[in-house]
């Protein structure tokens, strides 16, 4: 049996029969790694030794019957945003390219305590900053599926080692589509929870030693199945969250659900950023098949306050908590040519939606409360809506030219880089839990799509998707087998 073409479930499970041992897994994950990581670029920090003691620790311990958690002595790989203890942290900075953290990260700790045994890092770009995973310090991470094309960022490296199996189960975060946009161009599952049930203490951005929480941004699991999110999501809940909500206090699901019971609205397509033939199609695909597997499916149903608005709010805020993170310098001078550019001046939007004032973040809070409780009502009517994860499948690299003026070719139209944060906001904007199920390849490439439950629905949610998953043709498929 080839133990990297398995899930981190049925691992886990061989585990605790016995049938298999922690350095088997461990063995077969780092022989892809030595024979796909060259190419592909993905594993960018690797403590092959001493995950290997690791190991054969957890194996001994199995042997003695001790229980290893729910993640039983599982080898994993993590975004290289999160602090690890005896692993470089350099978040794709040259700052950090020598940084070894002396303390976890809240995800790291959790991770270990679950059992699981981290032997490397995966590459993220700088700061977590694109939807390309380059930088500096590491290089280009490449798809699986077409190396021409990128993996997505910025989980763009976690993505790629799942697909391939360099890693069976990783942890990333997402604050504009980071899981969720790698998940689908490299078609595996990822989880974006509700914002606040799961700790990013010790994430980059901020800095090290950061303890506040950063607005908008989760961490959250991929996988190769909808099981293998919700393993993931259960060890990590077992460290403090910053919400009102502990995870561990989140409301339980009904258990498994019937399709027939499910009500689910079809969002396909928006003027605010065009989507490709091959990512409506496959929204509208799965669409048909759940009204003909007997889900009640509803073309037009949408959050009662206007996309625009949506969209303009989310990138209010999102720029504002991005570039609060800058030097100094770096954020001054953005506030400096803010002021100085004419009001027409369609190359200071983004400086003047970084360098915005107070006010003008609390007004665009009062947005996002609004636009929960728009949210809110439409779950009154649905359990969930399903949309694209991004315009377009995996787009060529494009490392050359600039973030604010950057394209993306979607089907023969060049439209705005920052179509591709569009999709993503909608969950993220209101904290909305968002999973990302993938259907299959069109045209050699990976498309994905994602599921929207209410606020503090995860467990439910999760439920909702295994059904989609279990009752459609959305499930994980290797690179190039499709």
């Amino acid at each position: 049996m080839d133990l990297s073409a398995i899930t981190a479930t049925e691992a886990v499970r061989r585990l605790s029969a016995g049938d298999i041992s922690s350095t088997e897994l461990l063995d077969a994950q780092i022989a892809v790694v030595e024979a796909r990581n060259d190419e592909l670029n993905a594993v960018v920090t690797a403590e092959v030794d001493a995950a290997r003691i690791a190991a054969a620790m957890a194996d001994k311990r199995r042997a003695r019957g001790e229980d290893l958690g729910p993640l039983g002595g599982l080898p994993v790989t993590l975004k290289d945003s999160y602090e690890t203890v005896g692993l470089t942290t350099a978040c794709g900075s040259p700052e950090y390219a020598d940084y070894v953290p002396e303390t976890d990260s809240d995800a790291a700790q959790a991770i270990r305590t679950s059992g699981g045994i981290i032997f490397g890092k995966t590459n993220t770009p700088l700061m977590t900053g694109d939807h390309q995973t380059y930088n500096e310090v590491y290089g280009l991470t490449r798809n699986p599926w077409n190396p021409e094309r990128t993996a997505g960022g910025s989980s763009g490296g976690a993505a790629v080692a799942v697909a391939t199996g360099m890693s069976l189960l990783e942890f990333g975060s997402d604050i504009g589509g980071s899981l969720r946009q790698p998940a689908h161009m490299n078609g595996v599952f990822g989880f974006k929870p509700t914002h606040g049930v799961l700790s990013l203490r010790g994430h980059i951005p901020g800095p090290p030693g950061t303890l506040a929480p950063r607005d908008l941004g989760v961490g959250g699991p991929l996988g190769r199945s909808i099981d293998d999110l919700e393993l993931m999501f259960r060890a990590t809940l077992t460290v403090g969250a910053f919400s009102g909500i502990p995870g561990a206090k989140l409301p339980a699901s009904d258990g498994p659900l019937s399709v027939a019971d499910l009500r689910l609205a079809m969002w396909s397509d928006d003027p605010m950023a065009t989507v490709s033939a091959a990512c409506k199609q496959a929204v509208e695909r799965i669409g048909a098949e759940l009204d003909t597997a007997g889900a009640g499916v509803h073309a037009d149903l949408r959050p009662s306050m206007p996309t625009d608005k949506l969209h303009i709010t989310y990138l209010g805020l999102l720029w504002a908590v991005t570039a609060a993170g800058f030097p100094d310098p770096v954020y001054n001078g953005l506030a400096k040519a803010a002021r100085e550019a004419a009001f027409d001046d369609m190359s200071a939007v983004v400086p003047r939606l970084m360098t915005s004032s107070h006010k003008t973040w609390l007004k665009n809070n009062e947005i996002r409360h609004k636009a929960m409780a728009s949210w809110e009502r439409l779950f009154e009517t649905v359990d969930a809506v399903i949309m694209p994860v991004a315009p377009t499948p995996a787009f060529p690299h494009d490392i050359e030219s600039q973030y604010p003026t950057r394209l993306v070719d979607v089907d023969g139209t060049d439209r705005p880089y920052v179509d591709t944060l569009f999709w993503a906001g909608l969950a993220t904007m209101p904290g909305l839990p968002s999973v990302v199920v993938p259907t299959g390849a069109v045209d050699g490439l990976p498309v994905g799509l994602q599921i929207i439950g209410p606020r503090y629905s995860d467990f439910r949610l999760l439920d909702i998707a295994r059904t989609i998953s279990n009752v459609t043709s959305a499930r994980f498929v290797a690179p190039g087998s499709d």
